[in-house]
């Protein structure tokens, strides 16, 4: 589904008012050198066209989702953001704890009076970088909280928005790394925002492809009750 050069700054779609062109759905030369030289002509085609789609769903998704969060209302609460906030610095959390753990050890290696004057000086040389790294971790601690805040309240947002459109527009859940997706509410909302003029598909062709692939959704179906509790609250066996 190669554009030639003529049609890459076409527009293929407007979305709130402003303009996609098929340049924005093309992958980088670079991936598709990388594919061309791995797939057979008829799976390269094949890959062109799916991301292609891919690139216009997550576009038109992105700005229609947040809109659909502002017109009803969904804002992260204070009690949800805080018991998903830990899980989100949990990683970082256990690098500092690891680093203080391995400066007790070298304290401790240091209280040795056999210790040979070389391996006495290296110990001392790694114990001075580990305390360095520590005292940075700690100056860094503010601005971690801030990032780790960020992007909770985005992680809370989404699953508010996903819950929101299940339960409006209904349909099949999958499971996704980032939580549960509401894959089978999209058609009805999307359907609903382009009746409302949010969007308009410009290229009949694009627009095809687009319509299959958002009502045939890959992925694993879940419980139709995946999203009525946040996931980062789910025990392994709920």
């Amino acid at each position: 589904m190669a554009a030639s050069p003529a049609e890459v700054d076409k527009p293929v779609a407007v979305i709130l008012g402003r303009e996609i062109s098929r340049a924005a759905l093309l992958p980088s030369d670079s991936e598709r050198q990388a594919k061309r030289a791995a797939l057979s002509p008829e799976d390269y085609a094949r890959w062109e066209s799916l991301s292609e789609v891919q690139k216009l769903q997550g576009l038109l998704l992105r700005p229609l989702l947040r809109a659909y969060a502002q017109r009803k209302g969904l804002v992260p609460s204070k009690q949800d953001l805080e018991a998903l906030g830990p899980s989100l610095s949990m990683s970082a959390q256990d690098r500092f704890a690891k680093v203080k753990v391995e400066r007790e050890l070298l304290r401790v290696e240091l209280q040795r009076v056999d210790l040979p004057p070389e391996k006495r000086k290296a110990l001392q040389s790694s114990l001075e970088s580990v305390e360095k790294a520590i005292q940075k971790q700690s100056e860094e601690t503010v601005h971690e909280k801030d990032a780790v805040s960020t992007v909770a309240h985005g992680v809370v947002l989404s699953w508010m928005v996903q819950r929101a459109l299940h339960r409006e527009f209904g349909g099949d859940i999958i499971f996704q790394q980032a939580g549960p997706e509401a894959v089978g509410a999209y058609p009805g909302f999307l359907e609903q925002r382009q009746k409302a003029g949010d969007f308009k598909l410009l290229d009949e062709d694009l627009g095809r492809r687009f319509w299959e692939r958002v009502r045939d959704a890959p992925g694993y179906r879940v419980e139709q009750d995946a999203l009525e509790t946040p996931w980062w609250l789910k025990t392994p066996n709920r």
